[in-house]
């Protein structure tokens, strides 16, 4: 066989195995390599689109999770988001929204992020022992208007970019201890009763110079009977005058 009959027919039998590739990056939108899907979560209710969904633990043991996503307003009025439950939780998810609300609105053909960013929107969790990482929990979606919708998020470990979604703990009451110690100092006062005490007993003992070096507490006695004696002699000063 000819080198050039060779070369044929090697050209034919690539263009046989590549014809289905072809095929398929020809058919435009639907062609297989448009229809992957991310690996995060997203759904969409009426004209709210929820997207980029991921759940991220906090400390081992501590059962908080916090919630990161993307919520779009397709419509031309606000869309308020009411209530995220957690499969498992103990409660509904706090939510941080807006100068210090309690909901998250979107705004009307506007977007919210939920990125871990300090005072930023925020969605999180507590006492969700099962949500552990690798698994897919259920997060329920509840909005003013458009209604409910539920999906299965993954949960993820604070790592790489998911650390700036770790969830806090809250803070503790320990400042307040300080002012234990402040409640001491009212334990000096009995010292300074104690020493305002003897110049009260030195005062009601001194009437008399000489019962100075006797005992404070014996010195009310001699100053009682000079008193008793000098009453029961006024009939003796006249008796010189019969001697």
């Amino acid at each position: 066989m000819s080198r050039s009959i060779r070369r044929g027919a090697v050209a034919a039998t690539l263009a046989l195995a590549l014809a289905p590739l072809a095929a398929a990056c020809s058919s435009g939108t639907d062609a297989a390599t448009t229809q992957l899907k991310p690996d995060s979560a997203y759904t969409q209710v009426g004209t709210i689109k929820v997207q980029n969904l991921s759940l991220v633990t906090g400390d081992e043991g501590s059962g908080l999770v916090s919630l990161g996503g993307a919520l779009i307003n397709e419509s031309d009025k606000p869309e308020t988001l009411k209530q995220v439950t957690l499969a498992g939780a103990a409660a509904p998810g706090t939510m941080k929204g807006q100068d210090g609300a309690t909901s998250i609105t979107v705004p009307a053909r506007g977007a919210v992020y939920l990125t871990g960013e300090k005072g930023g929107p925020s969605v999180t969790f507590s006492g969700a022992p099962d949500a552990t990482a690798g698994k897919y929990v259920d997060v329920t979606f509840s909005f003013s208007t458009v209604g409910q919708t539920k999906l299965g998020v993954a949960v993820h470990l604070p790592e790489d970019h998911y650390e700036a979604l770790k969830p806090s703990s809250s803070p503790s009451a320990a400042p307040s201890t300080p002012s234990a110690p402040a409640t001491t100092p009212p334990a000096s006062a009995p010292a300074t009763g104690t020493s305002a005490s003897p110049p009260a007993t030195g005062a009601a003992s001194g009437a008399p110079e000489s019962g100075g070096p006797t005992a404070t507490g014996t010195a009310t006695a001699p100053a009682t009977t000079p008193a008793a004696n000098s009453s029961s002699r006024p009939p003796a000063s006249n008796e010189p005058a019969n001697s």
